[in-house]
């Protein structure tokens, strides 16, 4: 082989290198924009905001279910002392983690009826200076 054809390759090596690197580079970009645009949809707040109806429903089913409790048999074991065990201190965490469900559901509908009226509120408010030109 020739020190041209040599040469040729090597140069030939290099922009092959360098065409690698910048579509690894442009596959990196594209990922992290992927990543970020699917984490963005996914919060649960944007997720409220583009379906707020599926979402209360959501949330009323999930609460109904929460609250439900079932009947107790009349076999329940409790301890000498008259408490339920483990079994109270579910029932009791259980409570706890519907209550917070709860406010967290409340707040984000709140917010979003917040923004959305803010966002109506602009749309349907007119200056004097208005009414007077369209009485005009």
């Amino acid at each position: 082989m020739s020190n041209d054809e040599l040469d040729e390759m090597k140069a030939k090596k290099k922009e092959l290198e360098a065409e690698l690197n910048r579509l690894q580079n442009e596959l990196d970009n594209t990922l992290d924009e992927v990543r970020s645009d699917v984490s963005h949809k996914l919060k649960p707040t944007e997720i409220i905001k583009n379906y707020p109806i599926p979402a209360v429903g959501l949330s009323l089913l999930i609460g109904f279910l929460a609250g439900h409790k079932p009947r107790k048999s009349s076999g329940s074991v409790t301890s000498a002392d008259g408490n339920q065990g483990d079994e109270g201190f579910t029932s009791l965490l259980l409570t706890e983690l519907k209550r917070l469900a709860t406010r967290k559901a409340v707040t984000a509908a709140t917010d979003y009826l917040d923004d959305l009226l803010e966002a109506k509120k602009g749309d349907t408010l007119f200056s004097s200076d208005d009414i007077a030109e369209n009485n005009e």
